[in-house]
Parts: structure tokens; sequence; C-alpha cells
């Protein structure tokens, strides 16, 4: 099965898509409907906070996963959109 996910270079807090830290108990780790697309932190091995659907400049549809580390430090994966 070949790895659909692009996992990107960490990022400053002011430069994610969503700014605001969620609470563990309280973030959407998947997608609805979808409770099988999970994304895991490649620095700390976290369940990742879904951010939603986006688009990669090739076009190409996939879920936004991120982990805030600091808010000098957020890293984030990207896992294609399957169908």
């Amino acid at each position: 099965m070949e790895d659909k996910s692009l996992h990107h270079r960490p990022r400053h807090l002011d430069c994610t898509i969503g700014r605001h830290v969620e609470i563990e108990a309280d973030i959407a780790d998947f997608p609805d409907g979808s409770p099988s697309t999970r994304a895991s932190c490649p620095e700390c091995g976290s369940t990742m906070m879904y951010r939603g659907i986006g688009r990669l400049r090739a076009g190409t549809s996939v879920h936004h996963f991120e982990c805030v580390h600091s808010h000098l430090e957020v890293h984030s994966v990207s896992i294609a959109v399957e169908g």
C-alpha cells in the first residue's frame, strides 16, 4: 500500500490553518464519516488535530492535520482524500 501522507516542515503558529490550541479531550482527530483517517505527529507520536480539507499546489485534495508543540513549532501532515 502506498503512503499518501505528506509531512510539512514545522511552522510558526501564525502561519498555520488554525491559530488556536485545542485541549486534547476536545480535538477533532478525524474527518466526519472517516474514522479510519487519522494522523500521528511525526515528532512526538501524538494524535494530530484535524483541520479540514485543503488542496495542495498540484491540485490534490487532502485532509490536513496539525500538532502544536509551541507557538514556534507546529507540525502538519496532509493525507490524500480517497475517492
